[in-house]
């Protein structure tokens, strides 16, 4: 259930802002809504990542044409993570077996940390897009920095 709020979430803030692109956004907001909608229920996990890459398509046919970067890209991208991680999960999930609590806990405190060091990359990348060329050599290393360290943190988190 999580993972369709957090999708529908998504497709909301396109829908909202849509345009004249609307009538497309509805039919991508629906083709996400449906798919995921589908995979939980059915327990079928190949529609999920395909719900997550329509309501992603949503999301950037709605954004594209502006000169300005999106401040909530970053939101919108760690809620797409957020729902395909749940929705996987449930899609994946054995009701007949029970999972022992402590898996269930690990499980869920490692997509909670994957989920938040995403939210904190994708706002480190959109605060480097913000920075304009004219910053200099100092700024441009410091971006470099925080970017190869956000990676590294990734990578440790996927361990």
């Amino acid at each position: 259930m999580l993972s369709l709020l957090s999708l529908a979430g998504v497709c909301a803030a396109s829908i909202a802002a849509a345009g004249h692109r609307a009538p497309a956004a509805y039919a991508l907001t629906a083709a996400a809504l449906l798919l995921l909608a589908i995979g939980v229920a059915f327990r079928l996990p190949l529609f999920v990542p395909w719900a997550v890459a329509f309501a992603g398509a949503d999301y950037v046919l709605t954004r594209t044409g502006g000169d300005v970067v999106d401040g909530w890209a970053a939101v919108a991208g760690a809620a797409l993570l957020l729902s395909a991680e749940l929705g996987f999960w449930s899609a994946t999930d054995d009701p007949p077996l029970r999972v022992e609590r402590p898996v269930a806990v690990r499980r869920a405190v490692t997509i909670a940390a994957l989920v938040l060091t995403g939210l904190l990359v994708g706002f480190l990348l959109l605060g480097a897009a913000a920075i304009t060329a004219s910053s200099g050599v100092v700024v441009a290393a410091a971006g470099v920095a925080a970017a190869t360290t956000s990676i590294s943190v990734v990578l440790r988190l996927l361990r």
